[in-house]
């Protein structure tokens, strides 16, 4: 099953803009706190006041456990990627080597099994030790009990996470991580302010840089990848960057085998869903479609197989359509316009025929 994504558009049309600051008068002051001292008898010496210990600063940032440093039973993913729940959600750190959460979305929105925010950290260090120097920025992966999480269909069970693409300005150097549409070029504009075109920054995806961390989650062992949701054209590009790189023949299979455009592009970012884990599975966890013969064979190996979830019992979530969100956008720079109706030519799904992807 695919997943429900809300629409790229709505990155690129509602969250450049601006917030209005609260208006109000300010609180009245508080009184300075009076510090009191009982005078020492004469002759005698007043004891020294002993200062507070600063509290301690928390292991990662973000508060929450270092995920590289917890078992696998810490966490339980249960039912679907659409319907279902998390036990012990791991938080992804705010922030580490090489990689942030995104600071356009509320921090409780990053929580995810432990191998999968595991994984995610261990492929960012990666390339940050292997190609220092940009950075990569997450974006949602599930709430901390998971559950509904808006503007998505899917993400409730912590096996899904969006992860935008490494970002180079219009002169090869790094630029900051947000999700802006790609073209076949793979190129982009980040519009600041849809109605002007003064402030446009041009930008372009960082193969190199981008398939090392694809690269890295694959070769994962703790981890049973399952899809990588993304636009057709992005993915032909990075197969060309594996290719030009002479990467391993099994490991750029198996990214064509799991790499599929859905009914949302996802030409902003990829969005990474990972398998049940086995305890997982026994703990009430359900896959959808695809099962890889080699997943099938991997549980087999552990006593284990997938099960389907049972009949959905909650209606879909209505999403903010692309139509919708250009309505909601108001005035657009004639720039902005052009792009979005040249970005039509690659919004529908195609049809490549290949075993993995409907």
């Amino acid at each position: 099953m695919q997943p429900r994504c809300a629409c790229s558009i709505l990155a690129l049309a509602l969250a450049t803009g601006a917030c209005k600051r609260g208006e109000g008068s300010p609180a009245a002051a508080e009184p300075a706190a009076t510090a009191t001292t009982t005078a020492a008898p004469t002759g005698e010496v007043a004891p020294t006041p002993v200062a507070a210990p600063e509290p301690a600063p928390p292991a990662v940032p973000g508060g929450g456990p270092d995920p590289l440093t917890l078992e696998a039973s810490y966490s339980a993913s249960i039912g679907s990627p659409n319907e279902g729940a998390l036990q012990g959600g791991v938080p992804l750190p705010l922030s580490g080597p090489g990689y942030r959460f995104t600071p356009r979305k509320k921090p409780e929105r990053r929580h995810g099994t432990v191998e999968l925010v595991a994984a995610l950290v261990r492929a960012a260090q990666h390339v940050h030790e292997t190609m220092p120097g940009n950075t990569l920025t997450f974006g949602d992966i599930s709430m901390p009990q998971g559950g509904e999480i808006a503007g998505h269909g899917s993400h409730r069970a912590g096996r899904d996470a969006d992860v935008m693409f490494y970002l180079l300005d219009a002169e090869g150097a790094p630029a900051e991580g947000k999700a802006i549409p790609l073209d076949p070029e793979g190129k982009g504009t980040d519009y600041k302010d849809l109605a002007v075109g003064e402030d446009d920054v041009p930008v372009q995806i960082d193969l190199p840089r981008t398939w090392a961390f694809v690269a890295a989650l694959l070769g994962d062992e703790t981890l049973q990848l399952q899809q990588i949701y993304i636009v057709e054209h992005l993915r032909t590009l990075l197969l060309a960057q594996a290719k030009r790189e002479k990467a391993p023949a099994e490991l750029v299979q198996r990214f064509a085998d799991v790499t599929c455009q859905p009914r949302f592009p996802h030409d902003d970012h990829m969005h990474i869903r990972v398998f049940c884990t086995p305890d997982d599975i026994a703990a009430g966890c359900n896959d959808v479609a695809p099962i890889y013969p080699w997943q099938r064979a991997f549980l087999k190996s552990h006593d284990s197989a997938p099960v389907a979830p049972p009949k959905r019992k909650t209606k879909r979530p209505k999403l903010t359509s692309v139509e919708e969100a250009r309505e909601k956008a108001g005035p657009m720079h004639e720039d902005v316009v052009a792009f979005l109706d040249r970005r039509k030519a690659w919004v529908k799904p195609p049809h490549p025929g290949r075993t993995w992807c409907r």
